[in-house]
């Protein structure tokens, strides 16, 4: 009898440590689970903080691409409205008088208009094939996906690309990511100056020497 009731007590002790044990082993993957919830918050914050502060920086940028695309409208309507209002009473020589006239009194008031696009049929005697107008993608070291980048900051044509700071095109591909960085936008901005000038001829020599954006060494 005593030793059946010693058995007894033997059982009902190891049961209660045994739920001890479960117990703290449940509560310990419950704490870390709640610390790696805690942690992953904490990463998503700093994140989330680091992209409003290139996203503050960026919205100067942006605002005044906007204030010039307004004032380049408004210039282009205006001169369009001069040449329209002249053409039915002058000749050829007058009509582009009033226009340079328009031109001038807008730039006064603001910066000068973008140059209008080159003829892009031209450019397939020079390169062997065609091109679309404003296709970032012809410039030596874009794709598809640093394009993308270009129009999310504002550069949607050449012209846009040949006034951009080699800076803030750094501070793009930075901010785009590590496989980004590797890429040098050094030349970019020349680039699409010839570009948007019409100079195939003079584009072409350039990026012969040209290898992903860099001068082949």
């Amino acid at each position: 009898m005593p030793y059946t009731l010693m058995k007894g007590w033997i059982w009902v002790l190891l049961g209660v440590l045994l739920g001890i044990f479960i117990g703290w082993l449940l509560r310990s993957v419950a704490a870390k689970r709640q610390v790696n919830r805690a942690r992953k918050h904490h990463v998503d914050a700093v994140e989330l903080e680091r992209l409003r502060s290139r996203l503050v920086l960026l919205e100067p940028v942006v605002a005044e691409r906007d204030r010039l695309q307004t004032e380049l409208d408004d210039c282009r309507t205006r001169a369009s409205v001069a040449a329209q209002n002249g053409a039915a009473t002058q000749g050829p020589a007058s009509v582009r008088g009033s226009f340079q006239a328009a031109v001038k009194e807008v730039g006064a008031d603001g910066p000068a208009p973008a140059p209008v696009g080159p003829d892009v049929s031209e450019a397939y005697a020079v390169f062997g094939t065609p091109i679309a107008l404003d296709d970032l993608k012809v410039i030596d070291g874009i794709g598809p996906k640093i394009e993308s980048l270009c129009h999310g900051i504002g550069i949607i044509t050449w012209f846009d690309l040949s006034t951009t700071e080699v800076s803030l095109l750094r501070t793009m591909l930075a901010d785009a990511g590590s496989r980004y960085r590797v890429h040098d936008p050094s030349t970019w901005p020349e680039q699409a100056a010839l570009l948007a000038a019409g100079r195939w001829t003079d584009f072409k020599a350039l990026t012969d020497g040209l290898r992903g954006g860099r001068t082949n060494s």
